[in-house]
């Protein structure tokens, strides 16, 4: 299947393959020019623009100031004539005169304001610092600026410009770029710690901390005797854990299963695929919902479900031997014990291979499993009425069929030789020069529409009610049923080392947040959770008024009378008026506070990742105070029921909307609106992440997990500065950030097309950072338009259709390379960090914009393991929007840019829940599972509501730009040696799309 392309992109230089990733990154549609040259002029287009506010106009010409500074000097230093610049700086230092005038008379109404409300004096105290501190600073660099004019003298000029610089040194101007450690890269794949073996003896589980819990305790429970059987008495083994929540989900699918252990133990290792990772990550409704976990986390919903029925049960922590035969299928179909036992070291399993006659016959690896107390003597637990003895069973292993799923190439008819030559005829690559140009993108558009055509045709006319493992393959549960409980565990134990009633803490992942560092880079304060607590949960950062004395200064702000339009609401705020405190919330619920804080300033958010196996670096990422952001925790799983359960309280939230009742508008709060819609948009992200990479990896045997994903997802509003200082904060945009730690393997061991696959990965997650708040936002009917949003790949995208050059960097063409690009200092200072540290980099040559955005967009990729960060300036690991079609909504709801108190009372606010609910019914209706679900073989229903195969798939054909990149994006990867072996990517999204389709059709 396309070998002989495969052998042809074998030959390219690695300079080829590396620059065609950029064509995949610009969804193949590079039709470039060189980038002209920018000329030695300075016009400054914000002063007349009447969009923007006096405040803004004066930060922006006071950063220009800065700007103009530097490159003075640098152009000093060059031996060359300064004669524009100084000229240029004149013509500032009369701008920003101009523009003092009507800041100063904006700052008498603000006073005029707090006098006429009779606020508290506090407030006005601090409207007199903030005036005393801007007239000031203000004067000082008026004073400066024009003795650069008139200075006749080279000594003189020095003097001053150093001076000029001296005074603007350090003081914020813009927001800051978020810290970025190129050693570190936020989208990143697990390695295997080869000293992480298994313990083989009791006493070396005791001397890593590992002791039975809880010690025997006697205590009489219920109807069911114990008698017989020593600590089954104990209560924790009836009891609640981090991992085990007696959930609704927990007693309705025991009593499911009759409250029978055979049946519950049978129902578990028949449904719930094992993931091979280790320690607590998902709690066991999470695994009921999805049907996949580890063996933690299988066993806890075994526990869980044995416990709910009143048997007790606990975990056993001990080491198996597997045959390796067993253990390849185990963990995935892989032809490669050794890419197997790595895949699952990778994942934090403590295993080794076990030699025989020269080659590995066994992997001995620690597992965990359940014991419960039943009445097995005589009946094996058929009769449960007295128990009496410890029955081990062990739910999670289980042996699998794999699916091939359809012929794409033959079915579509696509010549993927032909595709590929004709492709790369199509366009030049100056591989001495480091840049592509001139590609068609519709040879790829072409073949997207006939492929898609061929496959729905061919699933419409040949398949009737087919599995998801017919269509694009996977694996089925070889399932095994019997009417007792087995005798023994399907694996030979090596020892048993611990047995708990609640998993160790030293086991659980865990996730630590703070609000601050000291200086040795600490975390302040921290508070940690376990990760089964958070994962798939609301979790939510905001802020709320300090004090009565700062809510009421925010009510005033407010206009007076009924708001029935967004005009009326403020479009910028005096932020330095405004003390608040950041909080973290679970599900609403308050768990960690931070310290007062000026609205505007800026706040440390740090996240550490523990992993039973190894601890991550912290990572911070800045908030502006008066953000509201969803805090994504996600690992192994996306939640069926999680989507279910958002759907219903948003539909309860526009009932209320819709019911023109003022006491239940009013009593709405904005974790009813913000918080369910940026959450479902966390949810649906890592939905659509899971699925494709799944897919992505199907016929090429390329295996991927998500072990963490953090980050967030949200609304962020801009911010003016006075010299150093908040000044105001405006509208300002949905900003996704989202690293995530993942663990992937090629089935047959091939290093180089593991690296493809994370990178692959990497570059799947990027598109979705601007094609969900897209999705998010948009109106039910396309034709209406689609609101703009920007990620690394969609700033690729825009470039490359401007006619700009796409460049990737090394250290060996960097040198003359950097001289080409043209973004914010930031950006390049990243971009320099990350190619000295021995990176390389995919960009374009100069800004481009979106509505209410403008920047660059990079990739920084780790030449060796596929790891990158795709990135958007300001340093975000993700993307963002300012589109209107975004903000008013979020604007309405908190009021105003980054008040904190709601005003839900506007008409549009109905409309705008409609469309939102409307438009994301594929990721929140109750009958739409997730991809990686599906994934397992179950069966293609149709219901009244219609279905859709992959809540992927589903959304991506809503959004023909994300379909048409992806669809690009896979053929490109294939060309160029990312996914060399095989089409897997297209065959997942164009499977997918026909059978998404056709089924819809047919409902």
């Amino acid at each position: 299947m396309g070998s002989s392309v495969i052998t042809a992109m074998r030959q390219l230089s690695p300079f080829m393959k590396s620059v065609a990733m950029a064509v995949v990154i610009t969804f193949g549609m590079l039709v470039l020019a060189p980038a002209a040259l920018a000329a030695r002029t300075y016009d400054w287009g914000f002063i007349a623009d009447p969009a923007l506010s006096v405040e803004t106009k004066l930060s922006m010409a006071v950063q220009q100031v800065e700007e103009l500074l530097v490159t003075i000097e640098k152009r000093q230093a060059d031996k060359q004539a300064i004669d524009t610049e100084r000229e240029a700086l004149s013509r500032l230092k009369e701008e920003i005169s101009q523009l003092d005038q009507a800041v100063t008379a904006n700052f008498a109404a603000i006073d005029q304001d707090i006098q006429d409300k009779e606020l508290p004096a506090v407030i006005q105290q601090r409207q007199d610092e903030m005036v005393a501190h801007y007239r000031q600073q203000l004067d000082v660099l008026l004073n400066l600026l024009q003795s650069i004019e008139t200075a006749d003298d080279e000594k003189t000029l020095k003097e001053k410009l150093k001076q000029t610089q001296g005074h603007l040194k350090d003081k914020k101007h813009k927001r800051s770029h978020q810290p970025f450690d190129p050693d570190n890269l936020p989208n990143q794949p697990l390695k295997p710690n080869k000293q992480n073996k298994p313990k083989t003896t009791k006493q070396l589980f005791r001397q890593s901390g590992l002791f039975d819990n809880p010690y025997q305790q006697v205590t009489a429970l219920g109807d069911f005797t114990y008698d017989q059987l020593i600590g089954a008495d104990d209560p924790a083994y009836l009891g609640e854990t981090d991992e085990i929540k007696l959930t609704q989900a927990i007693h309705d699918q025991a009593e499911l299963l009759e409250y029978d252990p055979v049946k519950i133990f049978h129902w578990v290792r028949n449904n719930v695929q094992w993931l091979p990772s280790w320690g607590a990550v998902q709690a066991a409704d999470l695994t009921l919902s999805s049907q996949q976990g580890n063996a933690f986390d299988i066993a806890s919903l075994t526990i869980a479900l044995l416990r709910a029925s009143q048997i007790p049960a606990r975990y056993v922590h001990g080491t198996i031997d597997v045959p390796e035969q067993r253990f390849r299928n185990w963990a995935g179909d892989f032809s490669s014990i050794e890419a197997a036992a790595e895949f699952a070291a990778s994942g934090g399993i403590p295993l080794t291979a076990m030699i025989t006659g020269g080659v590995i016959s066994k992997i001995r690896m620690e597992h965990v499993w359940v014991e419960t107390a039943i009445d097995y003597h005589p009946s094996r637990g058929a009769v449960n009425k007295a128990a009496d003895s410890w029955v081990a069973m062990d739910p999670s292993y289980k042996q699998y069929e794999y699916l091939q799923g359809l012929d794409v190439i033959q079915i579509s008819g696509i010549d993927p030789d032909q595709l590929a030559q004709d492709f790369i005829d199509s366009g030049t690559v100056n591989e001495q020069e480091g840049w592509v140009t001139g590609f068609d993108p519709t040879i790829l558009q072409t073949a997207q529409t006939q492929a898609q055509t061929q496959l729905e045709t061919y699933i419409q006319d040949n398949l009737t009610n087919p599995t998801v493992g017919d269509v694009i393959g996977g694996r089925s549960t070889i399932v095994k049923e019997y009417p007792v409980l087995p005798s023994s565990l399907p694996n030979r134990i090596v020892t048993e080392g611990a047995r708990y009633g609640a998993i160790p803490v030293s086991l659980q992942q865990q996730i630590t947040y703070a609000f601050s560092k000291d200086v040795l880079g600490d975390m302040n304060d921290p508070i940690t959770f376990p990760w089964a607590r958070l994962n798939n949960a609301k979790v939510t950062l905001s802020f709320r008024p300090a004090t009565a004395t700062d809510e009421q200064a925010l009510q005033s702000l407010l206009p007076e009378g009924e708001i029935t339009d967004i005009s009326q609401l403020p479009s910028s705020i005096p932020s330095y008026l405004i003390n608040v405190i950041p909080e973290l919330k679970v599900a609403g619920v308050v768990v960690k506070t931070g310290t007062t804080m000026k609205l505007g300033e800026e706040l440390d958010f740090i996240t550490q990742i523990r992993f039973p196996h190894q601890t991550q670096p912290n990572r911070t990422y800045k908030v502006i105070a008066g953000s509201y952001l969803s805090v994504n925790v996600i690992a192994g799983s996306v939640s069926a029921q999680k989507l279910s359960d958002l759907q219903t309280e948003l539909e309860a939230t526009k009932l209320i909307l819709e019911s023109n009742d003022q006491a239940q508008i009013a009593a709405l709060s904005r974790e009813e609106i913000l918080g369910d819609m940026f959450y479902a948009g966390t949810l649906g992200y890592y939905a659509q992440l899971q699925a494709l990479s799944h897919m992505a990896g199907l016929a090429s045997k390329g295996h991927y997990q998500l072990a963490a994903g953090i980050g967030t997802i949200g609304y962020e509003p801009n911010v003016n500065y006075f010299f150093g200082f908040p000044r105001a904060i405006q509208p300002g945009g949905i900003s996704f950030d989202i690293p995530f730690i993942y663990n992937t393997a090629d089935g047959d061991g091939r290093a180089v097309l593991k690296k493809e696959h994370s990178t692959q990965i990497g570059m799947i997650s990027s598109v979705l950072e601007h094609a969900v708040p897209e999705q998010m936002f948009a109106s039910q009917d396309l034709n209406d338009g689609r609101p703009n949003a920007i990620s690394s790949v969609k700033a690729m995208l825009i470039a490359s259709s401007e006619g700009q050059r796409i460049y990737q960097i090394t250290q060996a063409n960097m040198t003359t390379v950097l001289q080409n690009i043209h973004h914010d200092e930031g950006t390049m200072n990243e971009i320099r960090a990350s190619l000295n540290a021995g990176k390389e980099v995919i960009t374009h040559s100069s800004s481009v914009s979106v509505p209410g955005w403008s920047g660059a967009g990079y990739i920084i990729l780790d030449p060796e393991t596929g790891a990158g960060s795709y990135k958007i300036s300001g340093g975000s690991n993700g993307g963002s929007s300012e589109d209107a079609g975004f903000i008013d909504f979020v604007h309405a709801v908190i009021g105003q840019p980054g008040l904190l108190i709601p005003t839900c009372s506007l008409p549009f606010l109905e409309q705008t829940m409609k469309n939102f609910l409307d438009t994301n019914k594929a990721i929140l209706g109750p009958a739409a599972p997730t991809g990686l679900t599906l994934l397992t073989g179950g069966v293609v229903a149709e219901s009244a509501g219609g279905f859709t195969l992959l809540t992927a798939i589903k959304l991506s054909i809503r959004n023909p730009s994300f379909l048409v990149g992806n669809l690009a994006v896979a053929i490109k990867i294939m060309l160029i040696n990312y996914i060399l072996m095989s089409l897997a990517f297209e065959i997942g999204i164009l499977i997918g799309s026909a059978v998404s389709a056709a089924t819809c059709r047919r409902t």
